[in-house]
């Protein structure tokens, strides 16, 4: 414990050695040994109500700078420390919808919003967090007007003004305006982390792996404990086998984010990298035991089994990587040479054509988003298309991310309700199945 909580320490050793001294006076003078009993616990429980307040304080002031550095997975450990002493706290309600909106839990964040207005009311700070979500998630008509007049008036919220601005912008593929906006920020102040961090997605979003992975490293090298861009770096690292930085950058995120399957594949895949192939597979073994159906920890295994010659253990696992993640092209084309390579040829020939159909869809999906997307950025028919494809393709998340695009930019979009409809009816949510079902009938009559 810190040096600063040392007199409370002190003290509650000595409140806990005072029963063993009253006792012996207990005997001798029973009513003032339970006055000094009263006493004693009163005295305990305002020591440890004290700690606990300071404890509260200090996290809570932690959380605040973590989420001032972008660092969300700080911030949100800290938040859980408050949430566990005051929950409905309203300044730890704000923070966490702030680190929500961030990670992209933007159904959390509304609920944490919702909760800060019943506790403090409508206050300037929650209309401007409410203001960063609308952005964040693509509702740029509503919201960014605001963003910008704060963007020029250059105050205290004009940084996350403009982080909000350029991931929304982000959310909607609107290439042309992020790179204008992200181009004068990083001109005032080319050290921003917060404009690297944007500035490495919008590469990566764009497939330039290797500008994304400067941005990244660079926000790294400005702030060390930036888990986030180190763990984009790592990822890109991997997909371009730099094995030497991939494992350095692998190392410090598996003692910062242990509780993360993916950190724990990637030293797993950094390992094998390496040659060091007993390591990689008790690491892998290791994530397997903790999340047995994680997708890329099953694929690593199929990888590792397929490299050993062990074909039975490459198919099992390969093929359970391959249901888990529809979209996995690389995952697939394994899955498929495993199969061939058993003599199964009816199931190679099977899942042949479906790597085919998913490799065009791909295609399909890439000209979407270069083309008709950028030149038509509000025609909510593009994203619909996307959407279309990506759920025949079996990727149901990113088609529903895809549907909710098109009805940011027409809310009256009824082909997206009506397929939104069957998603939520097929994931078992029947309440907001009913809802996009009856506002796609009434939008299509009126077509």
């Amino acid at each position: 414990m810190p040096d600063a909580i040392a007199p409370s320490r002190g003290l509650l050793a000595r409140l806990l050695r005072f029963p063993f001294a009253l006792a012996g006076r207990a005997r001798r003078r029973p009513a003032r040994a339970i006055f000094a009993v009263v006493a004693f616990a009163a005295l305990l429980f305002g020591a440890m109500h004290l700690v606990r307040e300071f404890q509260f304080q200090r996290n809570l002031d932690a959380a605040r700078t973590e989420v001032e550095r972008g660092h969300n997975a700080s911030a949100a450990a800290r938040l859980a420390e408050c949430r566990a002493v005051h929950p409905l706290h309203p300044d730890v309600l704000l923070l966490s919808a702030a680190v929500a909106r961030r990670s992209g839990a933007w159904e959390d964040s509304d609920e944490l919003l919702a909760l800060y207005s019943r506790e403090r009311g409508d206050t300037d700070a929650l209309a401007f967090e409410r203001l960063l979500l609308r952005c964040t998630r693509g509702e740029l008509e509503s919201s960014a007007p605001r963003l910008l007049q704060i963007i020029d008036e250059n105050g205290p919220q004009a940084r996350s003004a403009r982080e909000a601005l350029i991931t929304g912008l982000l959310h909607r593929f609107r290439w042309p305006e992020v790179e204008r906006n992200l181009a004068v920020w990083l001109a005032a102040a080319p050290d921003d982390t917060f404009a690297l961090l944007l500035r490495g997605k919008f590469s990566e979003q764009r497939l330039n792996v290797p500008e994304a992975i400067n941005d990244f490293l660079r926000v790294v090298a400005l702030d060390p404990e930036h888990d986030e861009a180190r763990l984009r770096a790592a990822t890109l690292l991997l997909q371009q086998r730099r094995s030497e930085e991939l494992l350095v950058h692998a190392s410090v995120l598996r003692k910062r984010l242990p509780h993360l399957p993916e950190v724990r594949v990637q030293w797993a895949k950094a390992l094998a990298l390496q040659g060091r192939s007993a390591e990689a597979k008790a690491a892998l073994d290791e994530c397997l035991a903790e999340f047995p159906d994680y997708a890329p920890a099953l694929a690593e295994r199929g990888v590792a089994a397929l490299q050993s010659g062990d074909d039975a253990t490459a198919a099992e696992s390969l093929g359970r990587a391959a249901r888990a993640s529809p979209g996995d092209l690389t995952t697939r084309a394994q899955y498929v040479a495993v199969l061939a390579r058993m003599g199964r040829v009816a199931d190679s020939e099977r899942e042949r054509e479906f790597l085919r159909s998913l490799e065009a869809d791909q295609d399909n999906i890439s000209k979407l988003v270069m083309g008709p997307l950028q030149s038509r950025p509000n025609d909510p028919s593009v994203p619909h298309e996307i959407a279309t494809i990506a759920l025949r393709s079996g990727q149901a998340a990113e088609g529903r991310r895809w549907l909710l695009a098109a009805l940011l930019i027409d809310p009256a979009h009824g082909p997206s309700h009506q397929i939104l409809a069957n998603y939520y009816q097929a994931s078992g949510n029947p309440v907001l199945a009913a809802k996009h079902r009856a506002l796609a009938k009434q939008f299509l009559k009126k077509t």
